[in-house]
C-alpha cells in the first residue's frame, strides 16, 4: 500500500515548460536536519528570553524531549506559539509520540496545534498519520538557504528613499510596537527582551521617519543564521516584496561580516511555478530552494 498522504494524491498533469526563478538543490537528509535545526535553535533562544511574568500571563512555554521541540501558548492562537517544530526530523517519529503531543494540546485547551512536515521527515508515513487523526495540510512555506559566499560590493536593491537601521535600546519600543500592530499581538514585552541579546540582530526600514518594514536575524554559536520576525510579510500582509529585499540584503551582508556560515529563511507566499518577486529577490541574494515544508493542523471550527 502506498504511504502517500491523501492530500498529495492529485491528478498528474503534464507540466508546462517552466524555469523556476530560483535555483533548486536536492539536499540530503543530513543537510535538511541542519536547516531545520537553525530555526529550532532560534526558537529555543527566543523562548529562553521571554520574561517570566509575561510567559506566566500568556501561558507561554517550550518543551523538549530527545531533540523534539514543541511550543504552547494558552492565550495567543498564533501558529508559531502552538507548534511541533521538528517531528520526525532529528529521529523517526512514532505514532505514540504523535498521540502524546495531540493529548498535550488537548489538555492545554489548544484547539488547533500545528505540525511542520518537510519531505525528509521520517518515517514516510508521517503525513498519513497526521491525516488519519484529522489534521490536514493547510499551508506551507518554501525553505531556502545560502552559504557565506560574499555578495558583490555594489547594492543589489535600490533603497528609493528608504533607510535601513539596526534596532537599538532607544528604538526598541518603536520596533516592538510596529510588529505587534501588524500582527495584532501583545508580545512587546517579549520582543523588547531580544534587543541587545547575544545572537540577535534586528533591523528596521524607514521611509522618512516612519517604520515601514522589519526583519530579524538570529546567529547561533554554530554560525547557523535564521531569518524571521518579519513584518509586514510580503505577499501576505503587503503587496510589495521590495522593502523586505532591502532588509534581507543588509542582513546577509552583516551576517557574513560577523561569521554566519549558513543562512536559512522562508518564502511564506509560495507560488506553484516558483516564480515571482520573492523567488527572484532571494535568488539575487544567493539563496537556493531546498524544499517545500507543509503545515498541518485541524480545520477552523467555523470552516463549514
Amino acid at each position: 500500500m502506498s504511504t502517500a498522504a491523501l492530500s498529495e494524491l492529485q491528478p498528474v498533469i503534464p507540466p508546462e515548460q517552466h524555469h523556476p526563478a530560483i535555483a533548486m538543490e536536492d539536499v540530503s537528509g543530513d543537510f535538511s536536519r541542519a536547516i531545520e535545526r537553525a530555526e529550532v535553535n532560534a526558537w529555543r533562544d527566543l523562548y529562553a528570553a521571554a520574561p517570566a511574568d509575561f510567559a506566566a500571563r500568556q501561558g507561554l512555554s517550550i518543551a523538549e524531549e530527545a531533540d523534539l521541540v514543541w511550543t504552547t501558548c494558552t492565550t495567543i492562537p498564533f501558529i508559531h506559539f502552538n507548534c511541533v517544530k521538528n517531528l520526525g526530523v532529528e529521529r523517526p517519529a512514532t505514532e505514540s509520540q504523535l498521540d502524546a503531543l495531540l493529548a498535550h494540546y488537548r489538555a492545554a485547551g489548544i484547539a488547533r496545534p500545528w505540525f511542520h512536515a518537510n519531505p525528509h521527515a521520517e518515517p514516510s508515513a508521517l503525513r498519513c498519520w497526521l491525516e488519519a487523526r484529522g489534521l490536514q495540510r493547510q499551508s506551507g512555506w518554501e525553505r531556502i538557504f545560502r552559504d557565506a559566499t560574499p555578495l558583490a560590493p555594489e547594492p543589489l536593491f535600490p533603497t528609493d528613499g528608504h533607510s535601513v537601521e539596526r534596532v537599538t535600546p532607544a528604538t526598541a519600543g518603536e520596533w516592538a510596537g510596529f510588529i505587534d500592530s501588524r500582527y495584532r499581538l501583545p508580545t512587546s514585552p517579549w520582543l523588547l527582551a531580544l534587543v541587545g541579546r547575544p545572537g540577535w540582530h534586528h533591523y528596521m526600514l524607514r521611509q522618512d521617519s516612519a517604520v515601514v518594514a522589519v526583519r530579524s536575524l538570529f546567529i547561533g554559536a554554530d554560525g547557523m543564521a535564521w531569518s524571521g520576525i518579519d513584518a509586514p510579510v510580503p505577499g501576505i500582509m503587503a503587496p510589495s516584496f521590495d522593502l523586505d529585499a532591502v532588509l534581507g540584503e543588509a542582513m546577509v551582508r552583516d551576517g557574513i561580516a560577523v561569521g554566519a556560515k549558513l543562512f536559512v529563511a522562508d518564502i511564506e507566499a509560495p507560488h506553484p511555478d516558483r516564480d515571482g518577486p520573492a523567488y527572484r529577490n532571494y535568488a539575487r541574494l544567493g539563496f537556493k530552494l531546498a524544499y517545500f515544508r507543509s503545515h498541518y493542523s485541524y480545520l477552523p471550527a467555523n470552516s463549514g
